[in-house]
């Protein structure tokens, strides 16, 4: 059973507050060792890759193909075997992580599952199937550069890349970032005491704070920022730090144009264009399984195809709040915004800068882009998650964001495959009888902002259950708040939750969640469309005539293109091509056709060609799909 679960099926005592909650989530002298170990930077990374490559090199090879803004390889690891039908011919699979700077759990698991298809190649009949007939093509570390800052001596949770950014609009770059006051080596909040703030202290924990609800003569009495100094004197605190561009926010569907972290126009990035240009140089690749902070997996899309709501931590969105109008300036339209992830992360109602996606006129006369499922494909997300569940153990996601501009969005909504995402860890089930909160609905639009004095009480995020979390598994996430006295602002206290244990598990589960996710690869490379023909039969008329009748069927589960394929035109269609020349066809289907989408577990589509020949003629039969794989078959005329 998955570690995950063990943990979740301890009995829980009820969540306390004060000293004792204090004393078991400030104990923050070993965060380090607990939370680098196991975790590899890019050195350790590229070392183990290539030993690893090294000792399997006749079923996985190792390149580069592009560097990041650094300097540093992206890595591609190809497993497969190199013998029989060309690599760029098989359906594959595309594994890719650690797009988000901080989420480096995608990278370790990645590496895990790599490690154990390999390992286990020579006594596995399934996965030597596999490495036979398919491919699989991992992207272990998108964002080298992003992940690097993990292991810096101070943690800031930084989902960017290198690149510089205006993040206030005052003409110098990453001027304004982070300021470790209490030195212990991560960035975390403040909270100040004052009469015109939003927040008040949550009843169920003197350690979190929730928007004072005035419908229930609740005031406002905290006010919240980013841990740190206004560096450049612009009224705003920590509103300019290091980098860059959050990967997941620079491919082309739902692209938050003009929006902070999102780079300044799609694919801009040497990493992500890099991805794009093999991408779209390899359209075998029929799957596509991508690690970072959204999910299709956990929660499938719902019936209508739309995926769960963000869970995230209103704490983090209080500190948000603190620089939502530090760009305003300049900018053609402006509103306050709200997120759950800041420095580098996701605001729900535009972005931390109040920028909006488009001016008024331009929304009026563009198309937005799709973000629901086809209901023809929800069955297959449908199914695949259940199974994902089944194998990892894995039931409750952890803290999400809702995707625009991520990489598994364009996987599905424009390269047309079946796309799926995850963070590839999950909560354990607490159950707490004396909490009768219910979390964001599906479907709901996250919290929405009131204005620059704070985000409204209508939406609530999961600080209560995450603290649980952090309590009940003994991870040490969370800084009891301690006074200091800040230059600007005065007495102040600083705490609240560190930045990497949002998004990364401990490190001693990485072992067992790369197994699991290795046997749910596995899995999908099962699912293929598998295109075949059958049935052929050979009628003779006499003169010269016969009548050549066959079915292309597809053996494998998945159709040879999802719905959402046909839509985008993204798949080709399927091509059925008889060997001859198309003078010689009297009547029936033509020389070549085409199938536009076959469905699986043995759907069929006939074809009937007469045509002149001579008796003993071979001719060729072919049919080819562009993610179900090719076929021939010879027909002799008799």
């Amino acid at each position: 059973m998955n570690q995950l679960l063990i943990i979740g099926g301890k009995r829980l005592r009820k969540l306390v507050t004060g000293i004792l909650a204090i004393g078991i989530l400030a104990s923050f002298t070993s965060l380090t060792a607990q939370q680098s170990a196991g975790y590899l930077n890019f050195k350790d990374l590229s070392a183990q890759i290539k030993s690893m490559v090294q000792q399997h090199d006749g079923v996985a090879n190792l390149e580069s193909i592009g560097k990041s803004a650094q300097g540093r390889d992206v890595w591609l690891i190809t497993l497969a075997n190199p013998k029989g039908t060309p690599l760029g011919e098989r359906p594959g699979i595309l594994v890719a992580a650690n797009f988000e700077g901080d989420h480096l759990v995608g990278s370790q698991i990645s590496l895990n599952m790599m490690k154990s298809l390999l390992e286990d190649y020579s006594d596995n009949e399934d996965i030597k199937k596999s490495f036979d007939e398919h491919v699989y093509y991992f992207f272990p570390r998108m964002n080298p550069d992003g992940a690097e800052q993990f292991f810096n001596e101070i943690k800031t949770g930084q989902k960017t890349n290198s690149a510089p950014y205006d993040g206030d609009n005052d003409g110098r770059m990453d001027e304004d970032g982070p300021d470790d006051l209490d030195n212990n080596g991560v960035i975390t909040m403040m909270r100040v005491k004052d009469p015109a703030g939003s927040y008040t202290i949550d009843p169920a924990n003197d350690q979190i704070l929730k928007v004072a609800d005035a419908t229930k003569g609740e005031t406002g009495m905290y006010k919240v920022y980013w841990e740190g100094l206004d560096n450049d004197g612009d009224g705003f605190i920590n509103e300019d730090p290091v980098g860059g561009v959050d990967f997941n926010r620079n491919f082309q569907h739902a692209y938050p144009y003009f929006q902070p972290d999102a780079g300044l126009h799609m694919i801009c990035e040497n990493e992500t264009k890099a991805l794009m240009d093999w991408v779209i140089s390899h359209r075998n690749i029929s799957i596509m399984l991508n690690f970072g902070l959204s999910d299709n997996l956990l929660t499938a899309p719902n019936s209508k195809g739309q995926l769960s709501n963000d869970r995230g931590l209103n704490l983090v969105s209080f500190a948000d709040a603190s620089i939502s109008g530090a760009s305003k300036v300049g900018m053609v339209s402006t509103r306050s915004s709200f997120g759950f992830f800041g420095r580098g992360g996701f605001s729900f109602g535009g972005n931390r800068s109040g920028q909006t996606q488009q001016s008024a006129g331009s929304r009026r006369q563009a198309r937005k882009p799709a973000t629901t499922y086809n209901k023809a494909d929800l069955s297959y997300f449908t199914k695949v998650s259940e199974e994902y569940k089944e194998l990892t153990g894995l039931k409750k996601a952890p803290i999400l964001r809702n995707p625009q501009g991520a990489f598994f969005q364009y996987g599905y909504f424009q390269y047309g495959v079946l796309s799926l995402s995850t963070p590839g860890w999950g909560f354990p089930e607490i159950q707490d009888s004396t909490s009768k909160r219910e979390g964001p609905k599906r479907g709901a639009s996250g919290m929405s902002g009131r204005g620059p004095s704070g985000p409204s009480a209508s939406k609530s995020g999961i600080d209560q259950e995450y603290m649980k979390y952090l309590m009940a598994n003994n991870v040490k996430g969370f800084v009891a708040w301690k006074s200091f006295e800040h230059p600007d602002l005065g007495q102040v206290e600083i705490g609240g939750f560190t930045p990497y244990e949002m998004v990364n598990p401990k490190a001693d589960l990485l072992d067992e969640l790369g197994q699991k996710h290795a046997d749910f690869v596995v899995y999908l490379s099962s699912l293929y469309a598998d295109i075949s023909i059958v049935n052929t039969e050979v009628i003779s008329h006499g003169d010269g005539l016969f009548r050549i009748k066959a079915s292309v069927e597809n053996k494998g589960f998945l159709p040879t293109t999802l719905q959402h394929g046909v839509v985008s035109r993204s798949v080709a269609p399927a091509m059925v091509q008889l060997g001859v020349q198309s003078e010689n066809i009297i009547s029936g289907d033509s020389k070549t056709n085409f199938i536009q989408r076959l469905e699986g577990s043995g759907d069929q589509k006939s074809f009937e060609w007469l045509l002149k020949g001579k008796k003993g003629d071979k001719i060729e039969l072919k049919v080819h799909s562009q993610k179900g794989g090719t076929d021939k078959a010879i027909i002799t005329l008799q």
